[in-house]
């Protein structure tokens, strides 16, 4: 029985409801209890929609469902048994151990129920509390109109939007307008996995080794009391030269140069230390950056530094700006890319394809705009986008706050086919390094985001970890649950993690219970012994893993 879910998991709830609600339904028969089933699962899609909890229930959440949210949301026959299906739902999750421990008790949760329901009551007789949606049904099975029959409701909307239908147009002013103002509210933060961040001494070394700050503080000291530019504000080609055979680069465009911008290595690099402001121009000349001497020889502080920079490299690689537009698609990569950091953080060091970053761009270009904006852009925008994308990519692998690699297997290729919607997908995966996730943690905090730890969900029940950690690497997932376990006696942590074990039936969130099980040492053994040899419970003989029989495993039960 499952209660907790991740965010956008639709389709793992659809499937726990239908047989949450199947487990109601015999509960409801095996108890003589009467109540409507879909007034439950409205519950249950209250809880969902609210915080994906469905075992979390406060006397504020009865309060706000029975309110707020049923009258507006919810289509009712008989508003009496709403508070009667309310009932039967706590004793039902409390029958079965559902109800988790931030969650008030049976007794208080009824309470609840009783002392919202005229509040209930009065939210259903006033029709400004619906949604749009709740509004116009109503007002359909008012008149006899069958909302099947797409044609009756269009004649019904057109008749009622020249008056000749009775509705409350005070009411439906009141809901459009409520409705008007929730579109604008911002989106909700993006809820974030804890990342394991490398400790100071491995940072230190990581950005020791960096290949891209030796560059740049070469360049920097190079560059001294200041170097000539032309009249366009670059280099001559005489210290461009000079300056790609000291850092060597360009191997391939030395000889057939004819300025400094025919060597793109060392242009993107002077670009990047000018972003960084390692170096600026002054009076016609190239000069150092006074203020950011000091940080030549702290490590942490110029990777950082140089890290932060580099957005803003890709508003001069000059590819970018096609016909006068910042970027192909109306966003320019220092705009883009703070979506690349979000999805790479989000996939807490593993790998995402390119291609994925392309197509959040697009995503967001066209949401942005209201309509498909990126079909517009031919095959030379594609390839200069592409272009600046890859040489930023492989600037932050010189940094090492990437590693780079390629999809190489038939079946993912075709799945990158599908998602780049071209037959020439970029098969780059690109992942963070250690330091790479430091960085992108220091800067969403810095933008205010939450970005978790290891240890912080401790406090929460076990099922709600396992569910979070899922989809995370195996390091950080074992690192959380070790926290979870140490936040407790093993005693009691290995009652919550047996109460959680005889009611899963995930394998995914099965195996990182074990392993917290495994954590708890002698009550932990206890535990999988009881487990194992309770008749009825998920190991025991007929239970649900009888046909697996080293589910608990050696680590705990050795032979």
């Amino acid at each position: 029985m499952r209660l907790v879910f991740a965010p956008g998991d639709d389709q793992g709830y659809a499937g726990a409801r239908d047989r949450l609600l199947e487990a109601f339904l015999t509960w409801a028969r095996r108890n003589r209890v009467s109540a409507d089933v879909f007034l439950v699962a409205a519950a249950f899609d209250y809880k969902y929609a609210l915080d994906r909890r469905l075992g979390r229930w406060t006397r504020a959440h009865v309060a706000d469902a029975l309110g707020m949210w049923f009258p507006r949301h919810v289509t009712v026959l008989d508003p009496e048994e709403v508070p009667e299906a309310f009932h039967a739902l706590i004793d039902f999750l409390a029958d079965a151990d559902g109800l988790d421990h931030r969650s008030a008790s049976r007794a208080e949760l009824h309470a609840q129920v009783r002392d919202s329901t005229p509040a209930l009551l009065d939210g259903i007789a006033d029709e400004r509390n619906y949604d749009l949606g709740k509004f116009w049904g109503v007002q359909l099975r008012r008149h006899g109109v069958d909302p099947a029959d797409p044609r009756a409701v269009q004649r019904f909307l057109d008749r009622a939007r020249s008056g000749e239908v009775d509705i409350d147009h005070a009411a439906l002013a009141e809901i459009t307008r409520r409705e008007v103002e929730a579109a604008r509210d911002p989106a909700p933060a993006p809820e974030l996995p804890p990342v394991l961040l490398p400790s100071a001494a491995e940072m230190v070394t990581a950005a020791r080794e960096s290949t891209a700050l030796d560059l740049l503080r070469t360049l920097t000291m190079w560059v001294r009391a200041g170097r000539r530019l032309t009249r366009d504000g670059k280099l001559g080609l005489a210290d461009a030269l000079a300056l790609a055979d000291l850092l060597g680069l360009d191997q391939l465009y030395r000889d057939s140069a004819r300025s400094s911008t025919d060597l793109p290595e060392t242009s993107m690099l002077l670009h990047w230390a000018k972003a960084a402001r390692l170096v600026r121009p002054l009076h016609g000349r190239l000069v150092p950056v006074k203020s950011a001497a000091k940080d030549l020889h702290r490590p942490i502080e110029l990777w950082r530094r140089v890290f932060s920079a580099v957005g803003r490299i890709g508003d001069h690689l000059g590819g970018t700006d096609v016909f006068g537009a910042p970027s192909l698609f109306g966003m320019s990569l220092a705009d883009a890319f703070p979506i690349l950091w979000l999805e790479l953080y989000a996939a807490g060091g593993g790998p995402i394809p390119v291609e994925l970053f392309h197509r959040l761009v697009r995503e967001a270009v066209n949401e942005e705009c209201g309509c498909v904006v990126d079909d517009l852009a031919g095959d030379a925008e594609q390839r200069l986008w592409r272009r600046d994308v890859t040489a930023l990519l492989d600037a932050l692998e010189l940094l090492g706050a990437v590693e780079l690699g390629e999809l190489l297997d038939a079946d993912e290729l075709d799945g990158l086919v599908e998602l780049a919607g071209r037959d020439d997908p970029d098969p780059t995966i690109v992942s963070l390094t250690p330091m790479g996730l430091w960085a992108v943690h220091e800067t969403l905090i810095d933008q205010g985001l939450h970005a978790p730890l290891p240890g912080e969900l401790a406090d929460e029940d076990l099922e709600y970890v396992c569910v979070r950690m899922a989809e995370v690497r195996n390091a950080v997932a074992e690192a959380e649950l070790d926290a979870w376990v140490a936040a407790r006696t093993p005693a009691e942590a290995a009652r919550e993690i047996g109460r959680f074990l005889a009611r899963t039936d995930d394998p995914v969130h099965r195996d990182l219970a074990l392993h917290a099980l495994a954590r708890t040492g002698p009550a932990g053994l206890a535990e999988a012994k009881r487990l194992r040899g309770d008749p009825g419970g998920p190991d025991g003989p007929g239970g649900r893993y009888d046909d697996r029989p080293d589910t608990l495993s050696d680590e705990l039960l050795p032979s």
